[in-house]
Parts: structure tokens; sequence; C-alpha cells
């Protein structure tokens, strides 16, 4: 099986529950609290990991004990950790994760030694055996990192291998211009459907005339639409009870990834990705919550969703665990 190569952040996420998000200079004291492992990037990479799929992080981590535990949760998870380098002077970024009682998350981040991952550190020969490049939204938001991701792009590109983008929430409006620059380069791109407007398209077909293949736009409950310069489909959503929506997004380009990479067609790709993010905000936080793909077959066996999709999906699922 191919590999995914993966350009992003990694970080630990200290995510807190609390009833009401207070104003400004207020209080609210958490129900509850939880320290895991998160990154856009990484979430993805471990969610791939938990399929059976050959997964390769390339990031950056400071030279302290969060560091540590980083690269040993994500090495015990599965994940090359080969190409993640340790920065002597900025720490491992570290998110305030406050999750309200309706599920919606709101982080607070210092990106620390992310973001000083450098295009140096880029050669060659970490795109071997790779199927696909998927790049986080967060890795465009500033250099030298972002310029390590145009040139794993470019690198990808040039041997092309398709590469994907995932715009998280929040990043969008800022990261725009660059996705105007990447564009050429970008095989399909994942975002909410807010986020089309604040980056100043219209609609997601703008995305597409930009020359990117593909644009797969999150919706949340109601799934996801996939849209291309010949058509728009809709993937159906699962219904399930939202506990957290940290990582859904991840979970959701984690199974569009490995799906391409088994070779299933991409509706069927897009709706496994909906399946594993229905699956993601049903429980507390990312990282290594990440879900399998046997509990995606329960969920699909489960719903009262039907259909070809989901008929296609269990069937698939099925074979490649073995059942």
């Amino acid at each position: 099986m191919p590999i995914a190569v993966l350009l992003g952040d990694i970080n630990v996420d200290l995510l807190l529950a609390i009833p009401a998000y207070p104003p400004e200079g207020g209080e609210a004291i958490a129900n509850s609290q939880v320290q895991q492992l998160g990154g856009s990037a990484t979430n993805t990479a471990i969610g791939l990991a938990r399929m059976g799929m050959a997964a390769r992080m390339i990031g950056r981590v400071g030279s302290d004990a969060v560091g540590d535990t980083a690269l040993a949760d994500m090495a015990g998870a599965g994940v090359d950790t080969n190409w993640i380098s340790r920065d002597p002077a900025e720490p491992t970024q570290t998110n305030i994760v406050v999750v309200s009682a309706s599920g919606e998350r709101t982080m607070f981040a210092y990106r620390g030694a992310n973001a000083r991952l450098a295009p140096g550190q880029i050669e060659p020969d970490v795109l071997e055996g790779a199927g696909m490049v998927h790049l986080s939204g967060y890795s465009l938001l500033q250099s030298p990192q972002r310029d390590a991701a145009f040139k794993l792009a470019s690198l990808a590109y040039a041997a092309g291998i398709p590469v994907s983008l995932d715009i998280p929430a929040g990043v969008a409006a800022e990261i725009a211009q660059q996705v105007r620059r990447f564009a050429p380069m970008l095989d399909t791109v994942l975002l909410g459907e807010a986020d089309i407007d604040q980056m100043g398209f219209a609609t997601a077909n703008n995305i597409v005339a930009l020359g990117i293949r593909a644009v797969v736009v999150k919706r949340g409950a109601a799934g996801c639409l996939l849209v291309t310069a010949a058509a728009a489909t809709s993937i159906p959503g699962l219904a399930v009870t939202v506990v957290d929506t940290t990582g859904a997004g991840d979970a959701m380009a984690a199974g569009i990834i490995a799906a391409r990479l088994a070779g299933l067609a991409e509706d069927e790709a897009c709706q496994l990705g909906a399946t594993l993010g229905a699956l993601t905000v049903g429980r507390v936080g990312a990282g290594l919550a990440m879900p399998t793909l046997r509990e995606a077959e329960a969920l699909l066996t489960t719903s009262m969703t039907t259909g070809r999709l989901i008929d296609a999906l269990r069937a698939w699922i099925g074979k490649h665990t073995g059942r």
C-alpha cells in the first residue's frame, strides 16, 4: 500500500469542558480536563495508522518533555516519526481547547516549534513510496513552515503525487492568499461551508476554477459535498450525539486519504471520511482517540442511513479488516 506523507502541526491539547463560555474578563469552571496528543496533521496521521495505513509525519517539536511525549505517542500509534525534528529554542506547541456544552471547541495556541519547520528539512527522499501528500492549513500560516510546505508540495507535484490540503475552521481568511498560491499544485482541498465565503469565494466551484481537481465541503451533521468541474455530489452524514467537535475534520481527511490510497471511488472515499468525522464528534478529543475502521463499520451497520455508498463501504471495510 502506498504511504501517506503529512506535513503540519504537532501539539499537546489541554481540553476543558465548560458549561458556558464566559465574557471577556469572566471565569468558567470546567467540568472535566483531558490532556492528550493533538495537531491537525497529527490527528490525520494517527487516523490513517488506526486504519492500517502507512503514515509518515513531517513536523517539528521542542526539545522538551512535551515533545518527548508527543513523539512517543505518535510512534506508539504506528506513525513514522523519522522526519520530525527538534527545536532547541521554541517549545512544543500546547493548545488550550475549550469545549462548550454544545460540543463546539474554541482553541488558543502558541505555535512554538511548529512554525520553525524549515524547507531545508524537506528532502526528496521523504516522498519515497508516497501515494499522497497531505498538508494542514495551519502550515500555511507563517514562514519558514509555510516555505517547507511549499517545497514539499512542489516536489510532490513534480513527481505526480496528489496533494491534499485541509483548511481548519478559523484560519481560512488568514491563509486565503496562500491557498491561491498553492492551488496549481493541489489535487484536493477540504474546508467548511462557512469558510468558502471567508476566503472570498462565492461557491466551491470558484475554488475548483483555480485548477484544483476536487473540493470537499465539510457540512457537519449533513455530511459533505464533493465538488469537481464535472459535478457536485452530496454525501450523507450519520446521526450521532455531538460531544466534542475537536478533530472531526482531521478524521474526515484521514478517511478520504485512506480510501484514495486503497483505490476506492471518490464518493466512497468521502463517505468514509464523513463516517469517521461522525465517530470523532461523539468522543472527547482527537489524537490517540481517533477512530478505527471497525468502529466505522459498526456505525455504518447501526446507522439508519442506507444506500450504495454505505453498502460499498461496509463491504470494503469487511474485506480490509479480514472479516
